[in-house]
């Protein structure tokens, strides 16, 4: 079939945790409205939505994720997702249902794809680009690790990759900023322990979801047989991501609810353990060491030359231009002439639109309104001093 349209989709066969129903549908809506202006300009091809139950009216294709489970012999909930989401095979009529989404697609575009969309799309030969919230969030804004199965796309992205030394100065003005926010108590100890959500697709390997106690060994080695483990459990997960299943005595664990970016500031902090977290992944900006137990989500490049397919380019805001996207399908589509044009967005402007903030809104926004109420408290305390 003749390539007549760009797809723009995601992970649309994830459940929400307690219910089967669409938890990516937003996100894909939300990508959509993001670039289908640039993406269209620099096509001249209609961009389309794909998703799970869209709302009436949003103009996107609707796919039968009840019957793709149905047809793959998985149980319809989140155990079901997680045994598909990075599966090598999938029985024929599964494949079959989810190929067909696809035709007449000169590529897709994705927010989060699952492993399994990303494997069968390399086989049907359509090119995807793969957009992932990047694990360096401690900076203006969001920006996004980017993906593609496509050499000459891979080469193309090189240009518009943001380089480490980007990120250094985020760092050390967080950093900087830590040094008048003092903790209480006081940090001592010099490995951070970060916990997860219970549901992460960073925390799938083999079909099955991974925690800290699926790393015993690994785990001891490195927080060391003495000295105490400052632990930052997961604001939406506060059951241990099992840690208490790690044979660690209690005393040796001291539970932290201080923004984990104050926390991996303080000079005592030596070590950042975690699964997956992207903790692990800023750790080195502010001068610790990251280790991951599980395999790392990402495969950033830290230099331009690096970068090759499956490998995720680092890229701050070039996204926003048409000319980034002629660049990118070149490749694979005809595209129109650049135009030069590079918009630009405010500070927090991703964070606000996905309202997705990973403990920056604490540092930003309540940091300040909490001075601001120890001033108040502090200049009515000196007025009605006798």
């Amino acid at each position: 079939m003749t390539a007549a349209r760009i797809i723009l989709t995601g992970d649309f066969l994830r459940p929400q945790d307690e219910a089967f129903r669409p938890a990516q549908t937003g996100n894909i809506l939300w990508l959509h409205r993001l670039l289908r202006r640039p993406l269209a300009a620099a096509s001249g091809l209609e961009v389309q939505a794909l998703a799970w139950a869209p709302p009436a009216g949003s103009g996107a294709i609707a796919f039968d994720t009840p019957a793709f489970f149905a047809e793959a012999g998985a149980p319809a909930d989140i155990e079901g997702w997680v045994g598909l989401f990075d599966a090598s095979e999938l029985p024929r009529d599964a494949a079959r249902l989810l190929a067909r989404a696809f035709e007449g697609a000169a590529a897709v575009i994705g927010f989060e794809l699952a492993e399994t969309q990303k494997r069968l799309l390399t086989r049907l030969g359509i090119a995807w680009v793969d957009l992932n919230i990047h694990p360096v969030r401690f900076g203006p804004d969001l920006l996004f690790a980017v993906q593609t199965n496509h050499a000459a796309i891979a080469e193309a992205l090189a240009p518009h990759h943001a380089e480490e030394h980007v990120f250094e100065p985020w760092a050390d003005l967080l950093a900087a900023t830590a040094v008048k926010v003092p903790l209480h108590p006081p940090v001592t100890e010099s490995v951070l322990v970060v916990g997860q959500t219970r549901v992460d697709r960073a925390l799938i390997a083999q079909g099955r979801l991974l925690d800290l106690a699926s790393f015993l060994e690994a785990f001891h080695k490195a927080v060391g047989r003495e000295g105490r483990v400052l632990f930052k459990p997961h604001p939406y997960n506060a059951d241990g991501f099992g840690l208490h299943d790690l044979c660690l005595p209690l005393r040796r664990i001291r539970e932290a609810t201080d923004n984990a970016y104050l926390l991996m500031a303080q000079d005592s902090i030596r070590r950042v353990v975690g699964v997956s977290s992207s903790l692990v992944e800023e750790a080195r900006f502010f001068g610790k060491e990251g280790v991951f137990l599980g395999t790392p989500p990402f495969r950033l490049a830290r230099q331009r030359h690096e970068l090759a397919p499956g490998m995720h380019a680092s890229v701050v805001d070039a996204w926003l231009s048409a000319d980034f996207w002629r660049d990118l399908l070149a490749p694979v589509l005809p595209v129109s002439a650049h135009d030069g044009r590079r918009p630009a967005l405010g500070p927090n402007a991703l964070r606000g639109a996905l309202r997705q903030f990973w403990g920056w809104d604490e540092i930003a926004f309540q940091l300040p309104f909490d001075l601001v109420q120890q001033r108040v408290a502090a200049r009515a305390e000196r007025q009605f001093c006798p």
